[in-house]
């Protein structure tokens, strides 16, 4: 957005100290919604495939892992392939702007058990830690996931919610690269924080539904920080509500930098039902927005753009969204197809 800067009242500051780190066990409705806004994700138009072999492994990161002897974590030296490969956090993401300002570049490699991970560099949005590992296989494989654990100055997270994607480089059938977006609200990250990321309990997927396993734990450190991000947040107030039935849906701000759009609320009166929420609409060019629910953590709600259409154009000035809702069915896994407007619409003015 052209003089992002300009555009909105409120400088997005927030310190927060959180003694314990244990996050909120997601929901079926959270499951759902995650699950979506990955098949949109897969879905976007580039050279890349996105595909969905990570689906699983974001909804259960956490868990009990026992350390085996299976081979010597080893970081690798020049001669590892992925030493020289370089793909970086925005195309792994499918931003188009240039995001590298805002990058943590962390470039290690680890192998073990015949495997090669490389932690290229990580995003840290205020209440976000965003990844991108690129995976090297040495053998042809349809895809992969793993499971991760996440440490923040000593503490691992517990039960968080995660977002992401997966897929081949350049059509590769060795070489995959992951992307994913982890929830750590309640975190002062604009000071730098010390990290640890082991991954674990890789899957392969060789076909017809066949599975391989991997032992294996590949373990990277770092340091970082979202200051330079939080200086380019932006937030301005909405006041916008809209019902399901009797549960009252409240949309409170929206929240821009060049990275993530987000908007978030609370709903009241819940009942036992859980619905699939889009806020779908346009941008005064005329382009096609789409905002999906990913997060839904006792009353409060985000909403966060999905960029299947390209990021939200630099000359915007305005946002106007319409709410949608589907009810996940009560016995299927299915997404619901039966998609009902549930509220007028609405529009977001960004140079106000």
């Amino acid at each position: 957005m052209k003089n992002s800067k300009n555009m909105y009242e409120f400088l997005n500051h927030l310190d927060i100290n959180l003694a314990d780190y244990e996050k909120e066990e997601l929901n079926d409705m959270e499951k759902q919604n995650l699950k979506k806004a990955f098949r949109k994700n897969r879905n976007r138009k580039s050279y890349w495939k996105k595909i969905g072999t990570v689906a699983l492994a974001l909804l259960l990161a956490a868990g009990v892992f026992t350390q085996t002897n299976l081979g010597e974590t080893v970081y690798a030296a020049t001669e590892s392939r992925l030493a020289e490969i370089s793909y970086s956090i925005g195309e792994a993401l499918g931003i188009e702007r240039n995001i590298a300002p805002y990058a943590n570049v962390v470039n290690q490699v680890v192998e073990s058990n015949g495997v090669e991970m490389k932690l290229t560099d990580v995003i840290i949005d205020r209440d976000e830690l965003i990844l991108s590992i690129i995976t090297n296989t040495n053998k042809p494989v349809k895809g992969l996931n793993f499971d991760y654990d996440i440490f923040i100055n000593g503490k691992k997270l517990r039960n968080y919610g995660a977002t992401g994607s997966s897929g081949p480089l350049a059509d590769s059938e060795t070489l995959f690269f992951s992307a994913y977006s982890v929830n750590i609200a309640g975190i002062d990250t604009a000071e730098n924080v010390n990290i640890k990321v082991v991954l674990k309990n890789l899957t392969y997927y060789i076909g017809n539904a066949a599975t391989e396993q991997v032992k294996g734990k590949w373990e990277f450190e770092f340091a970082a920080n979202g200051s330079e991000l939080m200086a380019d947040t932006y937030a301005m107030a909405l006041d916008y509500t809209f019902n399901i039935g009797n549960e009252k849906y409240i949309l409170e701000e929206f929240r821009y930098n060049p990275v993530n759009q987000k908007i978030f609320g609370k709903v009241k009166d819940r009942s036992e039902h859980s619905y699939d929420i889009d806020l779908r609409g346009r941008d005064n060019l005329g382009n096609e927005v789409e905002f999906c629910l990913t997060s839904v953590s006792g009353e409060d709600l985000v909403f966060k753009y999905q960029n299947i259409n390209g990021d939200l154009a630099d000359a915007i000035t305005s946002l106007t969204l319409t709410p949608y809702a589907a009810k996940f069915p009560e016995q299927s896994g299915r997404m619901s197809d039966d998609w009902e407007q549930v509220g007028e619409a609405f529009t977001i003015f960004l140079n106000q």
